[in-house]
């Protein structure tokens, strides 16, 4: 009967003398997705009841849109800071594959453009609404700012690549090419449009391109961190919370624009906004398999080996 608490005791001695210690319940993981998960439904809701109801929508579903808007803002948004937080605390990019961040810069550089002007330019807008009998693009707040943000976390990720441990890791040859046929394509037809506007060199099919441009970024930008996590048979120094958000937002971006498009009876909204409806299902494609690697292949975290990727 003594016996128990004596093993209690030994196994407590044993892990004070490792210098281990239990964590507390809101460092456990399943505490960290609750209080996380709570934190975005409702700054996510505030966010939405903050935001102006489209003019084309009815107060009751516009006040819906916003909220998911709202919502799927703050998970992506939010998405970028557990990346970041994992590097400061490990003084460490070891396990982050460096080409997914190049070419979230190339993306989110792309996106911001494409955003900014449909939300912001009264000729860009006048311009859709005359190749798309006369309805509004359905870019919004939430999106313009989603874009900035993002694109100036990704900054800061790229910087801690530059000043922190990186192993043997490095940007391959092949991002440094798939980006500079992005820029030449940009500039290419930049030119085409101010000095030969005309046929398909217009401006409207040159804001298209940059859309274009943000979607096959994340086509292939996924596929070097899933290969990393292959090479070294573990996720560690990815941090998973990112794809979670990740996929909370991709999931509810599209749901907001469907549903938007179903409202106002103008499915030429998702093929005028590809890069709004690609960028939210294609993410959440690879979401799942990176979430796959984390919690069902890779599972012995802590194991994995530095490649040269």
């Amino acid at each position: 009967m003594e016996s128990q608490p004596l093993l209690k005791s030994e196994n407590s001695i044993q892990k004070k003398s490792l210098g281990l210690k239990q964590p507390r319940w809101y460092e456990q993981e399943a505490a960290r997705l609750l209080l996380g998960a709570i934190f975005v439904l409702g700054a996510g809701t505030a966010v939405g009841y903050a935001t102006k109801i489209p003019s084309d929508l009815t107060p009751t579903w516009g006040r819906v849109s916003n909220v998911m808007g709202g919502i799927y803002f703050m998970a992506w948004s939010l998405s970028f800071y557990p990346q970041a937080i994992l590097n400061y605390t490990r003084k460490s990019v070891v396990g982050l594959s460096f080409d997914y961040q190049v070419y979230n810069v190339i993306g989110f550089t792309c996106y911001s453009i494409f955003n900014c002007l449909f939300f912001w330019s009264g000729p860009v807008q006048e311009d859709y609404r005359q190749h798309h009998h006369g309805k509004n693009n359905q870019v919004q707040a939430s999106d313009v700012f989603f874009a900035i943000h993002a694109l100036a976390l990704t900054l800061v990720t790229v910087w801690q690549i530059a000043i922190y441990e990186r192993g043997a890791q490095s940007v391959s040859t092949t991002c440094y090419v798939v980006c500079g046929i992005c820029i030449a394509a940009m500039v290419v037809m930049a030119l085409l449009c101010q000095f030969h506007n005309g046929g398909v060199f217009i401006w409207l099919n040159f804001y298209s391109l940059i859309a274009d441009i943000k979607l096959a970024v994340t086509l292939v930008k996924f596929l070097p961190q899933v290969y990393l996590n292959y090479k070294r048979k573990s996720t560690d120094g990815m941090n998973i919370h990112n794809f979670l958000l990740d996929f909370t937002g991709g999931s509810l971006s599209v749901a907001q624009l469907c549903m938007d498009a179903r409202l106002t009876h103008d499915w030429s909204a998702i093929t005028g906004d590809v890069a709004k409806f690609g960028l939210g299902s294609v993410s959440m494609v690879y979401d799942v398999v990176l979430l796959t690697q984390h919690y069902c292949i890779y599972t012995d975290h802590g194991q994995g080996q530095v490649y040269d990727v």
